[in-house]
């Protein structure tokens, strides 16, 4: 139950974590058989079409722009992509 808003997670919600967490580690193919899909580009649309490093720079710039709980507006560190050791920067530092 999320106590700030009086929420539960509804049965959906299980579901869609349960193929979030996996897509990482199980081909589509096998994701598409865990979630009972039954096109696999119900699995494709929604659990491995996300891209790692878009989705890096999205936190971090929703980070950068929110501060966090320490009174950091960013990290000290260069943060980089672990799959690429790209380096991660968001649109404020264009």
């Amino acid at each position: 139950m999320n106590k700030i808003d009086g929420k539960y997670a509804s049965a959906h919600d299980l579901r869609r974590s349960f193929g979030t967490r996996w897509a990482s580690r199980v081909k589509p193919a096998t994701l598409q058989l865990l979630m009972r899909h039954a096109s696999i580009e119900t699995t494709l649309k929604y659990y491995v079409a996300q891209d790692a490093d878009d989705i890096a720079v999205e936190l971090w710039s929703q980070h950068s722009a929110t501060g966090n709980s320490f009174g950091n507006s960013r990290p000290k560190a260069q943060v980089r992509c672990p799959a690429t050791e790209a380096p991660i920067t968001d649109a404020s530092d264009a």
